[in-house]
């Protein structure tokens, strides 16, 4: 379960005017629709309670915190959160909304600059057509496009938006989305990196 607690401004002195906090907010479900429903209400900054580790062993919370992080990053609302990751670890997430604090050893100030510096909108996110799901993906520092075709594709991915056990996975499909790096796993648990572009930017720099 993660907790939130949420401001509908994200300026430390807007913050502070009166209606501004919103309260907080328990993860207990769907963190698709939450994220949702906190974008429908104006929410514009949340705050994750607890550290992410990346090293627990079973998985279960890390990965419902970044799949929360994921849907608020989708919905262009800013994440004050912190994370344990190992030194060469960060790649994989560099498209969340940068922490504030990552724990990593002396290097950790170094990855979350590196975080900040080279995050943007549409990092790698998904978009889909009729028939396809188009993935753009820029962690990497190059661009890479993939397209996903076949009728039930939403109805595949759809469980890993929200994270399953890995061992609950088909061999093909786990294979087949980790080798491309759309699947991220932490402990036992994996889940669907890329967040639903809702908003197309305009900029020269991402294709």
């Amino acid at each position: 379960m993660s907790t939130l607690t949420v401001w509908k401004d994200r300026d430390p002195e807007a913050m502070r005017v009166r209606g501004m906090y919103a309260g907080r907010v328990d993860v207990t479900g769907d963190p698709v629709a939450t994220a949702a429903r906190l974008a429908a209400d104006g929410i514009q900054l949340a705050r994750l309670d607890d550290p992410v580790d990346l090293a627990d062993a079973d998985g279960a919370a890390a990965v419902a915190a970044l799949t929360v992080i994921r849907e608020l990053t989708s919905h262009g609302i800013a994440v004050d959160w912190s994370v344990g990751v190992p030194e060469d670890g960060w790649r994989p997430l560099s498209h969340l909304y940068p922490p504030a604090t990552v724990y990593a050893g002396p290097a950790g100030d170094g990855i979350a600059a590196r975080w900040r510096d080279s995050f943007h909108v549409a990092m790698c996110g998904y978009r889909l057509g009729p028939g396809f799901m188009e993935v753009r993906d820029r962690r990497s520092g190059t661009f890479r496009r993939l397209v996903i075709r076949g009728p039930h594709r939403e109805k595949a991915i759809a469980p890993l938006l929200r994270g399953v056990r890995a061992a609950s996975l088909p061999p093909a499909v786990a294979g087949r989305y980790l080798s491309a790096d759309l699947l991220h796993q932490v402990g036992g648990y994996v889940w669907w990196t890329p967040y639903r572009i809702r908003r197309w930017p305009l900029s020269s720099t991402i294709p």
